[in-house]
């Protein structure tokens, strides 16, 4: 796999985005493209022709729980699930290492039989658990189907936050501790994606209401997650549908796309999710989501070590022309921790893809082992999920 390895200096201003700050205070000093280069890590191979991918880049600094094989296997997968009760097979992965289920309007009926489910889900997996859900301010808002809508993005700001604030409870009454928003993306034109989704064409006011967001539902427990690294604002066509080029130069996606995404992390969120299009300027091979060069940027220049997550793997934009085996593998290889497997059925295969490329030496067991070990403490970071409430 081909990948060119950038480096951008950035500096964070010192007032950067406080809860009290004003939506038009310039919360980040501009980045500047760096001319060094860092030495790579070279990959290793096996005695017969196999390739051991290299562990990417990684700024971890603390101890990270740790798993067995298929624990961590199955820890890495945030796994879509058939109806409105804990089917068996779901239950199984949880019981077996599983650590994270994504919750869509297909799997709600009433707030009574949503809380149940988590609960069960909380039972099955006798730990900590994410339980995840698309609640994004504007249209993308599946707790609505059980009453719960997401706070006006264009709200003025107190009225925003005292929003974001109310959901983050009532999201936990849920149990529901994983948000898969804010949307930081920073839409220009007429995009397909975002419609309805983003706060604004101005990266300064996505960044306060990002970090509004964040801190707002954080204080109470949800973990939250900045999307669609490295910034989905130029996408002309949909990944749901087909593959996405991003052709935008570095100077482009600086000025304008990355702030946000440096401002949430600073603000501590707690899962980056990457996408899908393809970015000429960073890796003009790979998907963002399974591009090393692109999670070599969020690890070494944006400093983020928590969760790094991939977009829905159902997604036309990253399936075209491979497997769910080998693109499981290598987002993780590239540096991904969590992999949106939203197809239940895709749940098993995936697991036992990423076992056999451990075994095969074809994944480094250590890389596994580190993204696992993310996702666990994000998992204990945020409010647990009750069994039995």
């Amino acid at each position: 796999m081909h990948a060119r390895r950038l480096v951008f200096a950035m500096t964070l201003v010192a007032s950067a985005c406080t809860s009290g700050a004003s939506e038009t205070t310039p919360v980040l000093s501009p980045f500047a493209i760096a001319t060094t280069t860092p030495a790579t890590t070279p990959a290793t191979t096996t005695p017969a022709t196999t390739t051991t991918l290299a562990p990417a880049a990684t700024t971890t600094t603390t101890t990270l729980p740790v798993g067995t094989l298929e624990e961590d296997a199955r820890a890495v997968i945030l796994a879509g699930l058939p109806g409105t009760t804990l089917d068996n097979a779901t239950a199984e992965h949880l019981a077996a290492g599983g650590r994270g289920i994504i919750i869509f309007t297909k799997n709600m009926s009433s707030a009574g039989q949503l809380s149940a489910l988590t609960s069960a889900m909380a039972c099955a997996a006798g730990g900590e658990i994410l339980v995840a859900v698309d609640q994004e301010p504007g249209r993308v808002d599946r707790l609505a189907k059980v009453g719960l809508p997401s706070p006006d993005p264009f709200a003025d700001r107190e009225t925003f936050i005292s929003e974001s604030e109310a959901m983050a409870t009532e999201m936990i009454g849920l149990g529901i501790n994983l948000d898969l928003a804010p949307v930081v993306d920073v839409a220009r034109d007429s995009n397909p994606v975002l419609v309805g989704r983003n706060f604004r064409s101005d990266p300064e006011v996505v960044a306060q209401r990002g970090t509004d967001f964040i801190s707002a539902l954080q204080q109470a427990g949800v973990g939250t997650t900045a999307k669609h690294f490295p910034g989905h604002g130029l996408s002309t066509v949909d990944p749901h549908l087909v593959v996405t080029p991003i052709d935008a130069g570095l100077e482009v996606l600086t000025e304008t796309d990355f702030p946000p995404f440096a401002t949430a992390i600073a603000e501590g969120v707690g899962a980056v999710m990457v996408g899908h299009p393809i970015y000429a300027a960073i890796d003009p091979d790979n998907p963002a989501s399974l591009s090393p060069a692109v999670l070599d940027l969020l690890r070494s220049e944006f400093a983020f070590d928590g969760v790094a997550m991939t977009d829905a793997f159902s997604m036309a934009g990253v399936r075209e022309g491979t497997t769910l085996g080998d693109i499981a593998v290598e987002a993780l290889a590239a540096g991904e921790d969590m992999l949106i497997i939203d197809n239940p059925s895709e749940v098993e295969p995936a697991v036992q893809a990423i076992i056999e490329a451990v075994n095969a030496r074809r994944l480094d067991r250590d890389r596994l082992a580190q993204a696992a070990g993310r996702v666990r403490r994000l998992a204990m970071s945020v409010a647990p999920v009750e069994c039995g409430s």
